[in-house]
């Protein structure tokens, strides 16, 4: 197979950090997926590379030029329109602030390629409906990355949920935590809460009908707290502030009642569960004190399984498994919740269209 020719649009913290060093794993070359030569030690062939990242734009030219070094990035642009004019590409990871990405996915989906988005892809239902037309009007894939849907801890949760006899998935409650923020430059559920507008649907499906009250303390200083019904009858408890601390999310906690059942996430780490029938407490947490490419942070928390999942699917041809509508349903329940704290009522989510 010949390596799919991937592009880059952003150089921020997070595309430095996070998304770079993973897609490096993610486009194969070992089994585990850090980077390799031909073979393993113990002299196994080592799977084909599904892609090889060619391009970045990133308007600050230094800056960019120090991200290709390090990257091994054979050319550089200064925007995005440079870069798909001069390069035949598959497929572009894009990683914006959400107000600048509708633009951007949509012109790299007018130009043929399929789209990994940051969450959220958008700020609004209305912006994010403009990538999904362009997407369908040129056939292609927008994946939107929910990495914790391939994180090691909540993909272990989610296995417990679905054992027969931890029973039907009744009451989830979440609470995450965060620091002020710059109103200025983000809404808050949408640039930081999002991740656990995204879960509820993960764990439990649809939500029908949310109602939420909102506590202010100052400029970037709020808590919000909401109740869902879920399609299936199923009922959710959300606490989602920014209160705490000066910059921290540490206080990441989620629990899944089920019947004679529950499991709990402490921190985005730590599983516990018990299940009826059994006699034994079940706990999971990672064993990383050794530096194992499993162990590694990238791969644990779901940034290097996020974009495996894309290039897989643009591979394969078949939809990735955070879609799009994956993104737009969360940014769906954000306005949602809005409605709900402007109006003083409880809204059903089919009055937000999308």
């Amino acid at each position: 197979m010949t390596p799919m020719r991937v592009g880059f649009v952003g150089g921020g913290e997070h595309a430095r950090m996070s998304l770079l060093p993973s897609l490096r794993h993610a486009l194969g070359g070992a089994p585990e997926g850090l980077p390799a030569l031909v073979a393993t030690h113990a002299g196994a062939q080592l799977p084909p590379l599904l892609g090889e990242l060619v391009a970045l734009a990133e308007h600050k030219s230094d800056h960019a030029e120090r991200i290709a070094a390090v990257h091994g990035i054979q050319r550089v642009y200064a925007n995005h329109e440079d870069m798909l004019a001069h390069e035949d590409l598959d497929c572009v990871i894009v990683c914006l602030h959400p107000r600048l990405q509708p633009d951007v996915a949509i012109a790299c989906l007018n130009a043929g390629v399929h789209v990994f988005l940051e969450k959220p892809q958008a700020e609004s239902v209305a912006e994010s409906l403009r990538i999904r037309d362009a997407a369908a009007r040129n056939g292609k894939q927008v994946a939107v990355a929910f990495m914790k849907r391939f994180s090691a801890p909540y993909l272990r949760a989610r296995q417990i949920m679905e054992l027969p006899a931890f029973g039907a998935p009744s009451m989830y409650e979440a609470r995450f935590t965060y620091a002020r923020y710059p109103v200025d430059v983000y809404n808050f559920l949408n640039g930081f809460g999002i991740h656990h507008l995204d879960l509820p649907r993960f764990f439990m499906g649809d939500v029908d009908t949310v109602s939420a009250e909102r506590v202010s303390r100052g400029e970037g200083l709020d808590g919000y707290a909401i109740t869902l019904r879920f399609c299936s009858g199923a009922l959710g408890l959300l606490n989602i502030n920014c209160l705490e601390s000066s910059f921290t999310n540490w206080s990441e906690r989620l629990s899944i009642s089920g019947v004679g059942s529950s499991l709990h996430v402490e921190n985005w780490r730590r599983v516990i569960a018990f299940i009826a029938g059994e006699d034994e407490m079940r706990y999971w947490e990672p064993e990383d004190i050794q530096p194992t490419d499993a162990a590694n942070s990238l791969n644990l928390h779901g940034f290097v399984g996020e974009l495996r999942d894309f290039v897989t699917s643009v591979a394969g041809n078949h939809a990735p498994a955070s879609t799009l509508q994956d993104g737009i349903e969360s940014v769906r329940l954000q306005e949602a919740i809005e409605l709900s704290v402007h109006s003083g009522r409880r809204v059903a989510l089919k009055e937000i269209a999308a």
